[in-house]
């Protein structure tokens, strides 16, 4: 509600949307919005931590729209199998593929991950509507995981976090935008709008945010997204 998110989600209602994917659910707020604002769509969450896909299934399952939801208890990256991940039982949003925060209590788990190309090939899914990735750093991991649909634009919308995991991951804004700026428009998200424009090197701030993409094939629903 503060970040420009959930208005983001109801600027899009008159899209109809019928297809969601939710990498990095955590314990279920975005998948519990888009649900509820866009009445005809299935949202396929990933959780890849035990504890909190727990907590995730125990909350879905406690709205009207359990039916609309698919849980899946993996992660989403650019290979299929495991990797040593890490859990915060006091911060169980931060949960990473790779050592962080200090000093703070960490657990280290063998998770599974899949690519989304090889996830919706099997589940049938032609395109999606909205692709919402929060996974502590690893969204570049995740986007060439599924490389066959975003170069054919069968992905109409992008959301993902930037911020100071760039740091430790060296994977700045300007290489997702030379990753996905040809098929998509991009911009910050904010309260009431967003802000599409062309990279800049000023825009390297590090500071957490999220950025919209959104295909070069659906000016409509860019319009409905700008101030």
């Amino acid at each position: 509600a503060s970040n420009g998110e959930h208005d983001l989600l109801k600027r899009l209602k008159q899209a109809d949307f019928r297809t969601a994917i939710d990498v990095g659910a955590n314990t279920g707020a975005w998948s519990i919005a888009a649900l509820s604002l866009w009445p005809k769509c299935r949202v396929h969450a990933f959780e890849v931590a035990p504890e909190t896909f727990r907590e995730l299934k125990s909350r879905i399952e406690a709205t009207p729209f359990a039916d609309r939801a698919v849980l899946n208890e993996f992660g989403v990256s650019d290979s299929n199998g495991t990797h040593t991940m890490y859990y915060f039982p006091q911060s169980p949003e931060l949960t990473c593929n790779m050592p962080r925060h200090g000093d703070e209590e960490r657990v280290a788990f063998e998770a599974r991950l899949q690519r989304l190309d090889d996830y919706c090939k099997s589940h049938g899914i032609e395109q999606a509507d909205f692709l919402k990735v929060d996974v502590e750093g690893a969204e570049q991991l995740v986007f060439k995981g599924f490389s066959e649909y975003l170069d054919n634009r069968k992905v109409h919308c992008i959301q993902f976090e930037y911020g100071a995991f760039s740091i430790q991951t060296r994977v700045l804004l300007a290489d997702y935008f030379d990753m996905l700026s040809k098929n998509y428009w991009m911009g910050r998200i904010y309260p009431g709008y967003v802000d599409f424009r062309d990279y800049d090197w000023r825009m390297e701030n590090f500071k957490f945010c999220n950025y919209l993409c959104v295909s070069r094939d659906r000016p409509d629903l860019k319009t409905l997204l700008e101030a």
